[in-house]
């Protein structure tokens, strides 16, 4: 079976574009739902394929891929991966470099078409034609990746491969398509940009409509305060580009940490760093403690492992504090009307920041609050009871003991 009214079928796929943007969906669910629905005019698909570049510090393509009987897969590829040999040995790559808009291939095991991996499979499992639509990539001296450009590619699995009438429509349907992307692309760009330079705690709440100066929440937390030690003498052994570097490795080893723990880094301030375990999001305080306390020691091997290879490369060391405390704190958007910032304020956070710079003065790696501390059934070794610049009470300050 095969599509035989082009018209009808064109009315139905727009009637669903309509409908289903109106109610909200994302990228997967279009493509899954679009193949569902072609499928049920009759289109026999094997595979579908939709890529665009994205705006993101770590990628630059972003690849959704339907099978049928598997579902959407997502994908993304990091900067420069046009270069890399899987995109020569795709079958986009010459209609690409030809400058052609699309380009067709039939398939057929034992056949010119074995020369692309991606054939051989899919003669293998039933698809017999394959067809490719790009649109926007106007300059194709320039990578897919240097700019705004749509990718659309159609296996069939019907012994004939596509029919004329089939074609037609996914010609026809190409600027919908690419309409609807576009504007689903765009609302993953707000949600992605959000995400890297707020963190995915304060972003959802951003995306969520506290845009406001004033907007935010009254939280409990345990607070991370993290400030790079010989700052201003790795300033003078390196030059910009040299120091930027140090600055970005000694973040991967620190705010990577918490990052990778689940945590939420909310501001770099120069060379120093706060984040944040909001209590909400473990079975209670000891738990979000425990949590905070592993990222300050997986931090401190991190750091340890760097600087063994930055000593043989006759580098100097990247060395650090981390203070860590629990609290209530104000979670929200402070600054000017036109200029705000989503972060934390409040007494804890003060007193975080305050403990971590204790952390030169006792020579300790990690220290931290004996608020905290009560929190943990480990071994501590008590370093006082100190009264802290701008801190109304004297705090215990303790480390964990080695």
């Amino acid at each position: 079976m095969s599509i035989s009214d082009a018209d009808r079928a064109y009315a139905d796929v727009l009637e669903l574009l309509y409908t289903r943007s109106l109610e909200g969906w994302d990228t997967p669910a279009f493509i899954r739902e679009v193949a569902d629905c072609l499928h049920s005019l009759g289109m026999r698909l094997y595979r579908v394929q939709v890529g665009h570049p994205i705006l993101h510090p770590l990628f630059a393509v972003s690849a959704y891929t339907w099978y049928r009987d598997a579902g959407v897969e997502v994908d993304t590829y990091a900067r420069g991966y046009e270069e890399e040999e899987a995109f020569r040995e795709s079958p986009v790559y010459p209609i690409f470099a030809s400058g052609a808009s699309e380009g067709r291939h039939r398939i057929r095991a034992g056949s010119d078409s074995d020369r692309f991996p991606l054939f051989v499979r899919a003669a293998a499992e039933g698809g017999t034609d394959y067809f490719v639509q790009l649109t926007g990539y106007a300059d194709r001296a320039v990578t897919p990746t240097g700019q705004e450009g749509f990718l659309f590619s159609w296996i069939s699995a019907a012994p004939d491969g596509f029919s004329d009438t089939e074609i037609d429509l996914l010609q026809r349907l190409r600027k919908p398509f690419c309409a609807e992307l576009n504007s689903l692309t765009q609302r993953r760009l707000v949600e992605v940009i959000l995400q890297a330079y707020l963190g995915g705690y304060s972003a959802d709440r951003v995306y969520a409509g506290q845009i406001q100066r004033g907007d935010g929440d009254i939280i409990d937390a345990v607070i991370l305060f993290c400030d790079l030690r010989g700052s201003s003498r790795l300033a003078e052994h390196y030059d910009l580009n040299g120091f930027l570097g140090v600055l970005n490795e000694y973040y991967e080893v620190t705010a990577g940490a918490v990052i990778e723990a689940g945590g939420e880094v909310l501001r770099y301030i120069g060379d120093a760093s706060l984040a944040i375990f909001p209590v909400e999001r473990y079975a209670d305080e000891r738990e979000a403690c425990e949590v905070a306390l592993d990222v300050a020691l997986d931090s401190v091997a991190r750091g340890q492992r760097v600087n063994a290879a930055r000593t043989d490369q006759g580098e100097p060391p990247i060395e650090f504090g981390i203070g860590l405390h629990c609290g209530t704190v104000m979670y929200g958007n402070i600054g000017t009307p036109d200029r705000i910032e989503f972060t934390v304020i409040g007494e804890a956070a003060n007193e975080a920041a305050r403990i971590e710079a204790q952390c030169r003065e006792l020579n300790e790696t990690i220290l931290v609050s004996d608020t905290f501390a009560e929190y943990l059934d480990r071994p501590w070794r008590s370093h006082g009871t100190f009264e802290l610049l701008n801190i109304g009470r004297p705090i215990e300050i303790l480390s964990p003991s080695k």
